[in-house]
């Protein structure tokens, strides 16, 4: 901290970082359910417990952590509250302090904690002098984590010696040895596996079903949504804020709009889910659990394990549920609740860590575009969705891996993914709508294991070849053209784009039942 802010009242932030790397970084899914649980709550316990343990010691009259947005915040009204929490969630939390020497002692507290206690988990921080004017101090705070963040190395355990034995999964120095299945274990994974236990139950993931495609590979999903606009939303929010108390008033509020808004939605789509599900009537499908899980859901994320074959009738169920709701409602302005979903297809053998971070890739990809001016709505970022079909553990990152295997030789890029699922873009080759009806007409054609073959291959073998392909087809009684309209789609920057590709891969994981997706 800089010495010139010792002595002067400061306003502080504590973020957690890559939340996601974190909890996906092993593939045990029992410490993946442990990180994200433990996520969840790490930071708020260790405030708490830096409160309680800063030297000299605060009393609890001297500290105020109730968030509530009704509650009085009685930092200024009275000299002896030292500490005021402002909000505090999904691993970040921004808070009042006194004296900039006070908020030492406390971060250094809050860093022992999450060292102690998440081992592995990073966290940034940063602090800026209080002054009167809040937006302009939440820019300067903002600002000055930004940079902290872009400069800091993340913290990892130090690599263990030759002569000690390292846990297969993370690498990391083992500390004890598990009495039951006789496998080694790290300081992280025991911390996750202690955070695991405290859950009523967790499923087996060897239990979890399947969807077998044509290739015989049998398939889960893997999906992670994320919401758009947040920071827009804060921030407009802040600038009609004059006051300290309305800003912490009015950033509650919206912590707690966040928090309520997602845990309605994700309910009510899991409820949706589990309806659909048991009105299946398929015999040998097993129960719910068996082919659905919630990892984690905290603030606007929400991560999710599945049979490939119920992930998009989760997103259809998730896109629905969210319609009309909104982040900010209000007569200055209103802000409606916008999600991004990736979803990776992938088969068991490939590792959680691999499977999420496609399946956030493929998120990140999908928000990327929806933010580009020409697709934003009043300017924001709406709903859009990306998928990917994993063959293999390859770990390239996704853009990477796009560009070496989705382009032909003729320079046609074989995907046309992210998809929009804004009304508006109904009529556009690029809209959600227009993929799910293709892939349902891809899987209703029914057709022989070569001949998908075929479909899936044609964009490689040459323009000339590809157009006789499709007129023997046609001659076959299948006019391709007709049930999936035109092969080719050239963007706005005159790259050509497979229209076709994108259907046929979703259409293995697409549930048989007409009146489902």
């Amino acid at each position: 901290m800089d010495k010139e802010l010792l002595d002067k009242e400061v306003l502080c932030i504590f973020d957690t970082r890559k939340i996601q790397r974190y909890i996906f970084r092993s593939n045990s899914f029992v410490d993946t359910i442990g990180a994200s649980d433990l996520v969840t709550h790490i930071l708020n316990d260790a405030i708490l417990n830096a409160l309680q343990t800063v030297e000299p010691a605060l009393d609890e009259s001297e500290y105020d952590i109730d968030t509530s947005p009704d509650v009085p915040v009685p930092y200024f009204d009275s000299d002896k509250i030292k500490f005021q929490l402002i909000s505090s969630s999904s691993g970040n939390a921004l808070c009042i302090v006194r004296t900039g020497r006070l908020c030492q002692k406390i971060i250094r507290k809050v860093s022992g904690w999450y060292l102690r206690n998440g081992y592995s988990l990073n966290l940034a921080v940063a602090v800026t002098e209080k002054t009167d004017d809040p937006a302009a101090d939440m820019f300067r705070l903002y600002l000055r984590l930004n940079e902290n963040k872009g400069s800091a190395e993340n913290l990892s355990p130090a690599p263990p010696l030759p002569v000690v034995v390292k846990e297969d999964r993370t690498g990391e120095p083992c500390i004890g040895i598990d009495e039951d299945t006789g496998e080694y274990y790290s300081s992280t994974s025991l911390i996750r596996r202690r955070e695991a236990a405290k859950r009523d139950s967790i499923v087996d993931m060897n239990d979890l079903r399947t969807t077998r495609a044509f290739n015989g590979r049998e398939y889960i999903a893997f999906i992670h949504t994320d919401g758009n606009n947040l920071g827009i939303t804060v921030s407009r929010i802040l600038f009609n804020q004059k006051d300290y108390i309305g800003s912490i008033r009015a950033r509650r509020t919206i912590t707690k709009k966040i928090s309520e808004l997602y845990e309605k939605i994700t309910r009510r789509t899991i409820a949706d889910l589990r309806e659909y599900f048991d009105k299946d009537g398929v015999p040998d499908k097993g129960s719910f659990e068996e082919n659905f899980y919630l990892v984690h859901q905290g603030g606007d994320d929400v991560n999710c394990i599945c049979n490939a074959s119920l992930a998009i009738q989760f997103l259809k169920f998730f896109y629905k549920n969210l319609e009309g709701e909104y982040l900010w409602d209000s007569e200055e302005f209103k802000v409606p609740l916008y999600v991004c979903s990736g979803v990776a297809f992938v088969t068991k053998d490939i590792s959680f860590h691999t499977a999420f971070h496609k399946a956030e890739e493929c998120c990140d990809n999908a928000k990327s575009v929806a933010k580009e001016d020409r697709n934003l709505k009043d300017g924001l970022a709406s709903n859009w969705m990306d998928y990917q079909v994993l063959e293999d553990s390859d770990s390239q990152e996704l853009d990477v891996l796009r560009r070496r295997i989705y382009v032909t030789g003729e320079r046609i890029r074989l995907l046309m993914r992210p998809y929009s699922l804004d009304p508006s873009d109904e009529d556009k080759p690029y809209s959600y709508a227009n993929l799910i009806s293709s892939a349902k007409a891809v899987r209703d054609l029914d057709l022989p294991r070569s001949s998908q073959e075929m479909l899936r291959l044609s964009y490689s073998i040459g323009r000339t070849e590809f157009r006789k392909w499709i007129s023997d087809m046609r001659n076959d009684g299948v006019d391709l053209t007709k049930i999936l309209g035109k092969s080719l789609y050239e963007d706005e920057d005159k790259i050509s784009h497979a229209t076709w590709f994108d259907a046929c891969e979703l259409s293995e994981f697409i549930p048989g039942r007409e009146e489902g997706c």
